[in-house]
């Protein structure tokens, strides 16, 4: 599978960018499109696309509304968006510290330890 394709699958196949803009994100965060996924080495940096993916809506939360049709208010789908965006920080700072990529402040603030 593509790294393309990973990102769509791990987005759920919702359109909330065109093809050319993932392209540019996964380029952003080290990943080229059309290389396959290769979980060991492409997971963190497809994690921080899908943040950069969310924090992008967190700007457009009138996008990200019209797509996740469920939220009636802004405030929802606000709400919605950044409690995925939390856990995705966390995902992504977790999986840093188990493969020891972690900086040290951040092991120290949300590990309270030294890494």
């Amino acid at each position: 599978m593509l790294n393309l394709e990973r990102l769509q699958l791990y987005m759920n196949n919702k359109p909330y960018f065109d093809n050319t803009t993932l392209t540019n994100l996964l380029a952003e965060n080290g990943l080229d499109a059309v290389d396959e996924y290769d979980k060991t080495n492409d997971q963190i940096p497809m994690l921080e696309t899908m943040y950069d993916i969310f924090e992008a809506l967190s700007n457009d939360i009138e996008t990200y509304q019209k797509i996740e049709t469920e939220f009636v208010t802004v405030s929802a789908a606000y709400a919605n968006l950044e409690s995925r965006m939390e856990k995705l920080k966390k995902k992504i700072d977790d999986l840093k510290v188990e493969n020891g990529t972690a900086s040290k402040i951040t092991g120290y603030m949300f590990y309270n330890t030294t890494i």
